[in-house]
């Protein structure tokens, strides 16, 4: 028997992925500005909302500006990660002893991973809410 799913339960899927990987993320950027602070957790979450609320208003703009966009989503997204990724670590790590050349390399480190997250979350959506068989 078929039970299907929810988009609903696809964006959780998402979103829980990213938040994951992002927790993962803070650890590793504790670990090399030696510090405790933030809980990597709380990095995960503040970097997830930053993530969806300017993933969603990208997508807004674009479908106004060029309904044809694509496959060059994936290339817009680069500079607006870079944004988001420069904001966040700036934000946590690099207020009080800011190197401009320090914080890109992290959000180049950034970019990479949020586009490996990109995968398994994006399958999650299309994958998790089409359902499972049940015997």
């Amino acid at each position: 028997m078929a039970m299907g799913g929810s988009p609903t339960i696809g964006l959780i899927a998402y979103t829980s992925i990213k938040l994951i990987g992002y927790s993962f993320a803070g650890k590793k950027l504790n670990q090399w500005y030696k510090v405790s602070w933030p809980r990597s957790f709380v990095f995960g979450v503040v970097r997830t909302i930053l993530g969806v609320v300017v993933g969603i208003s990208v997508l807004f703009l674009l479908d106004k500006v060029d309904s044809a966009i694509g496959n060059r989503f994936l290339l817009f997204l680069i500079p607006v990660r870079f944004f988001e990724w420069y904001v966040i670590i700036y934000f946590f790590y690099e207020r009080h002893n800011y190197s401009f050349r320090r914080i890109a390399g992290r959000c180049f480190s950034g970019i990479l991973w949020s586009f490996a997250l990109d995968i398994p979350a994006i399958a999650a959506v299309f994958v998790i809410p089409g359902g499972v068989w049940v015997c």
